[in-house]
């Protein structure tokens, strides 16, 4: 009971503490802060799926292009940062706090919860391998908060200008009375590497939930980070370890596309789920509302049974997305064997591997097609191959909070994506490399605690 009572005494501090007035990274507090000091304890904090797992970062998949709002919808969004969110607005794109909204405050919160389980750890001088296994945890978890931020608050990585471009602010210990300072996206990027390869001698390969990291998760986290810098062969390596782990494949042709989610999960976790962590649902990512863009519906052929899998018609020409993986609205941001397919097949292609592009692409598509109409893929150049492993890539991962980072990447190596949405009549675009693809932080972050904004 009294462990219970810690626990539930260091948690309601942290929501006061992040919460209300006392803004997180943004007002000096008392560092005496009564953390967690058992195994158990400092556990039953990484177990806490609704905080750690969840609510990560959708402000990019609300930015991106696979969906849009009719004008009805976006005028009835209730928060006019939603609004500007939506239509790629330079500042004031971020929820109030008091609307349980600010995702930088949602990506801190973990942030917080992961250096205070690693600062328990060591002043309490906990070793082993079950005190190993907690630290292995919090890094991973503090790595892939790191990587969803960088992604939405950073420009892309750029070998040429990552050492002074603004990342992240690190916090590597919970003691909020140290200056918040941007390091730079290389710096940032160094860390979430440091971290998942610090973690990953200390972590199984199996474990009995997907909410909890394995080797497998860290390998398809590292694989999506070096995907993102453009390690190409760094990302095959890893891709491929996670995969050889966790390998595990749905075959649409045996599901239901007339049912609400046609995807079968258990308690909400799909067999193709290496790690699960799941998005904030704002208004405008809410599938029961956005439309799916047309330039997306259009790529999916007759025999793709992802077609009828993952949208529903909700109108004529009209279609909305139901292929979660979870059994309800909860979209995943996390590992997945599809992903780590579709990394292995586009790193081969970049690397000149066509002949093995192809066959790891078949591998995932003979899973999504009618088996009675697929043709596997055969690739006779490079740049065939590639642009036919991104289609999928796109077709395959949808509302899976990729599609922003996979545009800015993209455009980096000079595809030329323009986004373009009309709002009551109004064409509004985002230009490939614009400094908006650096969403701003909240302005109440820059206010108070004196950290830089994106340049605009």
């Amino acid at each position: 009971m009294k462990k219970n009572t810690q626990i539930i005494t260091f948690l309601l501090f942290l929501t006061l503490l992040i919460s209300g007035c006392e803004k997180f990274l943004e007002e000096k507090s008392d560092k005496s802060l009564a953390i967690p000091t058992t195994l158990r304890d400092l556990q039953s904090l990484l177990n806490n799926a609704s905080d750690v797992n969840h609510v990560f970062c959708s402000m990019g998949e609300a930015s991106s292009d696979d969906h849009f709002l009719k004008d009805a919808d976006y005028n009835g969004l209730n928060y006019e940062s939603d609004k500007r969110q939506y239509t790629w607005q330079a500042d004031y794109v971020t929820r109030p706090l008091s609307s349980n909204g600010d995702e930088w405050y949602n990506c801190y919160k973990v942030i917080y919860i992961c250096n205070s389980v690693l600062q328990g750890l060591e002043e309490n001088n906990l070793t082993g391998q079950e005190a190993g296994y907690i630290k292995g945890q919090a890094l991973v978890f503090r790595a892939a908060r790191y990587l969803d931020g960088v992604q939405v608050w950073s420009p892309v990585y750029n070998r040429a200008t990552a050492n002074t471009d603004l990342g992240m602010v690190l916090r590597l210990e919970p003691d909020i009375n140290i200056p918040s300072v941007r390091s730079s996206v290389q710096e940032t990027y160094d860390l979430i590497l440091k971290d998942l390869n610090d973690a990953l001698p200390l972590l199984p390969a199996t474990i009995t939930s997907p909410t909890l990291p394995t080797k497998a998760a860290v390998y398809g986290l590292l694989a999506r980070t070096h995907l993102i810098i453009g390690n190409y062969v760094e990302a095959l390596e890893n891709a491929e370890r996670a995969f050889e782990i966790s390998n595990e494949l749905i075959d649409f042709n045996g599901l239901n596309p007339n049912a609400n989610y046609p995807i079968p999960s258990v308690n909400q976790i799909s067999k193709e789920i290496v790690f699960q962590t799941r998005m904030f649902s704002s208004a405008i990512n809410n599938f029961n509302v956005a439309r799916i863009s047309p330039s997306l519906y259009n790529l999916y052929d007759a025999g793709d049974l992802r077609k009828s899998i993952y949208f529903r018609g909700v109108a004529v020409g009209e279609y909305r997305f139901k292929g979660t993986h979870t059994g309800n609205t909860g979209l995943i941001t996390g590992i997945t064997t599809s992903e780590l397919l579709l990394i292995i097949a586009e790193c081969n292609a970049r690397l000149d591997n066509i002949s093995e592009a192809a066959n790891t692409l078949n591998k995932l598509l003979i899973k999504r097609w009618d088996v009675n109409q697929f043709i596997p893929y055969s690739f006779t150049n490079k740049d065939a191959a590639l642009n036919t492993i991104l289609i999928e890539r796109r077709k395959e991962l949808v509302y899976r909070g990729l599609r922003w980072s996979d545009i800015k990447r993209l455009n980096r190596d000079g595809y030329n994506i323009t986004l373009t949405r009309t709002v009551n009549g109004q064409t509004i675009t985002l230009p490939p490399n614009d400094l908006r693809y650096a969403i701003a932080i909240p302005e109440t972050v820059i206010e108070i605690g004196g950290i830089q904004q994106n340049p605009r």
